[in-house]
C-alpha cells in the first residue's frame, strides 16, 4: 500500500517560498539572469509561487523591521536566515509585497533586477519601485497603506496585516483624545471610554488574530505612550487569561495597564525613556507612579485595582524598584502582571541610544531578573504565551 505522502503545514510552505525567492534574488547577483544556475533558483521559486496563485488570486508578504509575515502567518524564523536582507528591504520602504495572478516568469525576473541594486543602494529606492510600478502590473510593491485613499486602492491586496494595523491606529487615536487634555482625575465620560477601549482590546486578545501577534512580534520606533499602552494592556490581558483569572478581573487588569503611565501625561515623547533628560524631567519620571495613582483614585468608577497598578507597576518583585513603598508587603498581583508586560514591551521598542531587542533578546534578558524583578510563575507563564504565539498561525 503506497503511503500518502504529507502536505506541509502553510507555515513550512510560506518559509520555503520566502527563502526561494531571497535564494533567487542571491543567484542573480552571482550570475546573469541567463546563466543556468540563476535561471533554476528563479525557476524554482516561480513555480512555487505559481502552484500557489493557482488556488489564490493573490498572496501577500509584508515586512515589519526585522520581521516578515506571508499571508496572516509570522514567521520569525527569518530573522536568523535573513538578518543582513530584511534591514535592507526597511531602508527602501519595502514593507508590503503582493504578488497577483497572472505574473509570468519574465515580470519576476524584472521585479529581483529592479530590487538588487536598490538592496545595496537604498537612496531612493522607495522613488524606484513607485516609478516602475507600472511595468510590474502583477507585483505590487512599497510602503503598506496607512490611509483611507491608499485603503480604498490596495484593501483587496493588502490583507489582515493592514486591517490589525488599522485597528492599532484607531484605538491608539481614541486613547490619545481620552488622555490629551489631563489637568486632574478623569471625567466619567472619559472613565467610560477607557473601559470600552480595554473591552475592545480584550476581544481583540481572546480572539487571538493578527493585531494581538503584532503586539508580540513587532519592534517599534515610536516613543508614542499611547501606542505603548495599548500594548501593555493587551499582553497583561492575555498574561491574565493565562493564569485562568476571570474575565471582570482580567479587564480591570487591562484597564489599569492601559493607564498605568498616565502620570506622564503632558510629558514629552522622549521622556520614555530616562537617558539624556534633565534633572526636572527625571524628576518627573521617578514620579509619575506617584502622579498616576493620585489621578485614578479620584477618577469615578475607576476600580480600586488600576491605582495601585499605576502606582506599582515600576517595583520589582523583590520589593525594590520606584516609588519606595513604605509599608513593606507583597506587590499586587495585578502589578506584577502589568510589569512584565511594561518591560517586554520597553525591551522591543527603540529608545534613546538603545536599539529593540529581537523576541528571544527580550526574553533572554527578563530570564536574568527572574526572582529579583520579576515573579518565576509569572515570568514562566508571560514566555511560554509568548512562544506559543510564535507557533501558531
Amino acid at each position: 500500500m503506497t503511503e500518502t505522502p504529507m502536505t506541509p503545514n502553510p507555515k513550512e510552505l510560506y518559509l520555503d517560498l520566502c527563502l526561494n525567492f531571497f535564494g533567487a534574488l542571491r543567484a542573480l547577483n552571482l550570475y546573469t539572469e541567463n546563466h543556468p544556475e540563476a535561471s533554476k533558483k528563479i525557476g524554482t521559486f516561480y513555480q512555487k509561487l505559481d502552484r500557489h496563485l493557482a488556488q489564490k488570486p493573490t498572496m501577500t508578504w509584508l515586512f515589519i523591521g526585522r520581521e516578515a509575515v506571508i499571508e496572516n502567518q509570522p514567521l520569525p524564523e527569518l530573522e536568523t536566515v535573513l538578518g543582513k536582507i530584511l534591514p535592507m528591504l526597511a531602508k527602501i520602504k519595502l514593507e508590503r509585497l503582493t504578488f497577483l495572478q497572472g505574473v509570468s516568469v519574465e515580470e519576476l525576473t524584472a521585479f529581483l533586477r529592479l530590487l538588487l541594486p536598490l538592496m545595496k543602494e537604498s537612496s531612493g529606492g522607495e522613488m524606484m519601485l513607485s516609478r516602475n510600478q507600472g511595468k510590474l502590473p502583477h507585483i505590487l510593491a512599497g510602503r503598506l497603506p496607512l490611509n483611507s485613499q491608499d485603503q480604498v486602492t490596495f484593501d483587496s491586496v493588502a490583507g489582515a496585516l493592514q486591517s490589525a494595523r488599522q485597528t492599532v491606529l484607531a484605538y491608539t487615536a481614541e486613547l490619545k483624545q481620552l488622555l490629551g487634555d489631563i489637568r486632574g482625575p478623569l471625567s466619567p465620560p472619559k472613565v467610560m471610554k477607557a473601559k470600552e477601549i480595554t473591552e475592545a482590546v480584550y476581544r481583540m486578545v481572546q480572539k487571538g488574530d493578527l493585531t494581538f501577534k503584532l503586539l508580540i512580534y513587532r519592534r517599534s520606533t515610536d516613543p508614542d505612550l499611547c501606542i505603548h499602552a495599548l500594548n501593555v494592556s493587551a499582553l497583561s490581558m492575555a498574561m491574565a487569561a493565562q493564569v485562568k483569572l476571570d474575565a471582570p478581573v482580567i479587564k480591570e487588569i487591562g484597564l489599569g495597564a492601559l493607564l498605568h503611565d498616565i502620570g506622564l501625561s503632558h510629558a514629552p515623547s522622549d521622556l520614555f525613556s530616562t537617558g539624556g533628560m534633565t534633572l526636572d524631567e527625571k524628576n518627573r519620571y521617578w514620579e509619575h507612579p506617584v502622579r498616576g495613582a493620585e489621578l485614578l483614585i479620584a477618577s469615578p468608577g475607576m476600580p480600586d485595582i488600576a491605582p495601585i497598578i499605576a502606582y506599582e507597576h515600576h517595583i520589582a518583585y523583590n520589593g525594590t524598584g520606584f516609588p519606595v513603598k513604605r509599608n513593606p508587603g507583597a506587590v499586587n498581583f495585578g502589578s506584577m502582571i502589568t510589569g512584565i508586560a511594561d518591560s517586554y514591551d520597553n525591551l522591543r521598542r527603540n529608545r534613546q541610544d538603545v536599539d529593540a531587542l529581537s523576541l528571544t533578546e527580550a526574553l533572554n534578558h527578563m530570564d536574568r531578573k527572574i526572582n529579583e524583578t520579576f515573579h518565576p510563575l509569572l515570568l514562566e507563564k508571560f514566555r511560554s504565551m509568548v512562544k506559543a504565539q510564535a507557533l501558531t498561525q
